[in-house]
């Protein structure tokens, strides 16, 4: 501590230092999910869900959507634009599906008049088509994905190239289950 000892008026204060970097998210990207490596069907769902609320730093074996669905959302907007994962995302079959986010920020989803829907529609034939891109990003934390893009979100919080073998092991899961 840096105390002035000359000067009463600045005695006790201590000087600024520089604060490392914390990640406010509460994801915990060093653990290394294993729950594909068991056979028996009921152990691997028993420790995907272990570990998947590891990954989430709940740490009472209890779910609470309110704190996965928090750290979700931040790392959408801390990951989203990565070019690796924007890649998958944009590779899913639902990426550019029908009946997207349709609602625009002039009209709230549930709007109960008919004429603001219409419009919408005039607003909205100006507006870039929307995509499923966040739905798809929470969809990566599925059982079948969830270890692939944990591997992809632990290379992009250290600033690296997500690799081509795990992006294309995503996309033929992708495949697979669409």
């Amino acid at each position: 501590m840096n105390i002035a000892p000359d000067n009463t008026e600045t005695a006790g204060i201590v000087e600024p230092y520089e604060v490392p970097e914390v990640d406010l998210s509460g994801y915990q990207y060093d653990i290394v999910p294993t729950y594909k490596m068991i056979d028996d069907c009921d152990d691997q769902d028993t420790l995907f869900r272990i570990q998947f609320l590891q990954a989430f730093g709940i740490t009472d074996r209890e779910y609470h959507p309110e704190i996965v669905s928090a750290i979700i959302n931040d790392l959408y907007e801390r990951y989203n634009r990565v070019p690796g994962i924007r890649e998958i995302l944009e590779s899913h079959p639902l990426y550019n599906a029908p009946g997207a986010a349709t609602t625009t920020a002039t009209t709230p989803p549930d709007s109960p008049s008919p004429s603001s829907h219409h419009q919408n529609d005039d607003i909205c034939h100006s507006c870039p088509e929307p995509d499923n891109s966040e739905m798809i990003f929470c969809m990566m934390f599925s059982f079948h994905l969830f270890d692939l893009f944990h591997k992809c979100l632990r290379h992009a919080k250290h600033g690296e190239e997500i690799p081509h073998a795990i992006r294309d092991e995503i996309k033929e899961s992708l495949r697979t289950l669409f």
